[in-house]
């Protein structure tokens, strides 16, 4: 068994043919599927080129847990692999059951780890009847193909690999035994109110009476749907091209027009590749219907704000209708009602935003206009150092309040901001997010002067000449 499960591991790290030797982190959970997989690949470092590491996410939700974790650091220590841990809180409350939400924080947890250690993949310890509980579960959800292609050997998009597919359950069980692994089992596995557990415990066991290859059949059509899944990813990406797909501020944006002309079925298959694409929760059959009929009857020249429904509280996302385009965005975090003075840095953060300020040749505000020397640019330029603004000055960034008005053109007359929007074709919802730029003065006498909407618009007394030096102002959400 130990050669033939090594076999099974080495083959697929052989696929992957990665141009230099991988480091990959395991999930442990210290289930005996995991211990077999931690195990296994121990034993393939001596004759394979990759590095190993191991981490266990403590979710809290069992009276078991601290023992679990120890459990997993004892064997990463016998094995000499590195182990990493963490404590994470599953939030009962967020609508998306408890199974789901202590999924995802154990993902989010595992991410933040393959980041900080720059590991090239996650692998994770799913084995053939995990694959054939996936897909039945999925079927009774209602799932299309991409919820019926379950679980694939390398999912790219998070940095997943899944080298078990392919065994069975007992192998798994046969190896730990033969080999004396420790391992725990989660007590929680016997509660058949969770749709898992009742799947594995109470239907798996009868159609498999019934159907003996059902979790290799199930696994076949699974890879079938998969190659189909692949199919519609690929006319979705060819779709996205035509549709004219555009990089945009926080997402992108497409040619409605073109979107209608490709008809209902390929405009729908469009929109989940979209989604899937920017790293959306994709919507269910009701809201795609639902998204795809507003959509569908939207006037041209009409505004229309649809909010992606079931995304996470700190990625909301949103569809926008304007000006025959339909953009697919993120919303940040609102700018701080406490303004930001400007410390001569190139670079501040600012609540949840990072606010770059960059000397620039003719663009910008005007750095002579502050009373900065040419010294002090130069010095910014060649070594960042601050730029001190004389005493008594401030340069203060701060939200809009309404009603301001700036005259960027000489020979035209001053402007409302929200006009000057509309003339730069600033789409409604970024407005927001555009600070004015204030200098508030202290000698000889008190004053503050509107003198730019960053990144947008300076006014034209605060323009820099041709040869001159100014200062650029761009905000990038955290």
């Amino acid at each position: 068994m130990l050669a033939q499960l090594e076999n099974v591991v080495a083959a697929f790290l052989a696929r992957l043919n990665p141009s230099t030797p991988p480091h990959l982190l395991l999930a442990l959970s210290g289930g005996v599927d995991s211990m077999a997989l931690l195990h296994t690949l121990s034993q393939l470092r001596q004759r394979l080129p990759f590095t190993l590491s191991a981490m266990h996410v403590h979710h809290g939700l069992s009276p078991n847990a601290d023992d679990w974790l120890q459990l997993c650091e004892r064997a990463c220590l016998e094995n000499n692999i590195p182990f990493y841990h963490e404590k994470v809180h599953v939030n009962p409350q967020s609508g998306l059951g408890i199974e789901a939400t202590a999924r995802e924080a154990r993902y989010q947890a595992l991410e933040r780890t393959r980041r900080q250690l720059s590991t090239q993949a996650i692998v994770t310890a799913h084995h053939m009847q995990d694959q054939a509980e996936t897909l039945l579960l999925q079927l009774m959800r209602g799932a299309g193909v991409r919820g019926l292609s379950a679980m694939g050997e390398w999912d790219t998009d998070r940095y997943l690999l899944r080298p078990l597919l392919t065994v069975p359950k007992a192998e798994l069980l046969q190896y730990a035994t033969e080999h004396e692994l420790a391992w725990v089992e989660d007590e929680s596995n016997s509660d058949v109110s969770y749709d898992r557990n009742f799947m594995r415990q109470n239907v798996m066991p009868v159609m498999r009476e019934r159907y003996p290859q059902l979790d290799h059949a199930l696994l076949r059509s699974a890879s079938h749907l998969a190659e189909a899944q692949t199919l519609l990813d690929v006319l979705a990406q060819q779709d996205l091209q035509l549709c004219d797909v555009r990089d945009e501020w926080l997402g992108q944006s497409i040619d409605i027009s073109r979107l209608h002309a490709l008809g209902d079925v390929r405009a729908k298959n469009l929109l989940r590749g979209w989604f899937q694409q920017l790293h959306l929760r994709m919507p269910n059959t009701e809201q795609l219907q639902d998204y795809w009929q507003q959509l569908s009857s939207v006037q041209p020249h009409r505004y229309l704000h649809l909010p992606l429904q079931g995304q996470t509280q700190q990625h909301k996302a949103y569809l926008h209708h304007y000006q025959q385009r339909l953009y697919c965005v993120g919303k940040p975090s609102a700018l701080p009602q406490t303004p930001l003075i400007w410390q001569g840095h190139q670079s501040q953060v600012w609540g949840d935003w990072q606010v770059q300020f960059k000397v620039s040749k003719a663009r910008g505000i005007a750095l002579a206009r502050l009373g900065i020397s040419p010294a002090a640019i130069t010095l910014n330029k060649r070594y960042g150092q601050p730029i001190p603004l004389p005493e008594g000055m401030e340069l203060l960034l701060m939200p809009r309040s309404g009603g301001e008005a700036l005259q960027p053109d000489a020979k035209r007359p001053r402007r409302e901001l929200k006009v000057i929007f509309q003339m730069q074709a600033v789409p409604p919802w970024q407005r927001a997010f555009y600070p004015v730029v204030q200098i508030k003065t202290t000698q000889p006498s008190a004053s503050q002067s509107l003198v730019a909407l960053a990144g947008l618009a300076v006014d034209h007394a605060w323009r820099p000449g041709r040869n001159a030096y100014g200062l650029e102002i761009f905000l990038t959400p955290l």
